[in-house]
């Protein structure tokens, strides 16, 4: 189960990535493109795992909305109860799909090269339920080559 799960946690990093870290009212982030280094920790029924990786974030990448997030996650997710908040946004995360669940998490803007993003919900797969937490954060480390 965890292989197939991990799969979630993996997806909503990917997505986080895509997007970016100056918050406004619509729900849209936006940071500087660039060469990002991000970095997730996933615990899924009390069990552990990271991944880390470093992409290149072209302009046309460098703003997303949350349910930009959800739309790349799949799943039949969305985004509601989006709620500005400090340098970001709380929000539910909702999926239908496989992997169902519900979440709640927040999405912060550090600077305009580094964001983060936290979660904490539970997922279903068949008949099995689990409680997660997701932490992720992106930083700027160059231009792309």
């Amino acid at each position: 189960m965890r292989g197939k799960l991990s799969y979630f946690g993996c997806a909503v990093a990917l997505a986080f990535v895509s997007g970016n870290a100056s918050a406004n009212e619509a729900g849209e982030i936006d940071v500087e493109p660039g060469l990002y280094n991000w970095s997730h920790t996933t615990t899924l029924a009390g069990q552990s795992f990271s991944e880390e990786n470093t992409e290149c974030l072209p302009p046309e990448k460098a703003r997303f909305s949350l349910q930009d997030i959800a739309d790349e996650i799949g799943q039949g997710c969305s985004m509601s109860d989006i709620i500005p908040h400090e340098d970001g946004y709380l929000f539910q995360l909702s999926c239908t799909g496989i992997y169902s669940g519900k979440a709640d998490g927040q999405i912060t803007k550090y600077s305009a090269d580094s964001i983060g993003m936290t979660a904490v919900g539970k997922v279903t797969l068949g008949q099995l339920e689990a409680d997660f937490e997701f932490d992720s954060k992106a930083q700027k480390v160059g231009d792309c080559g």
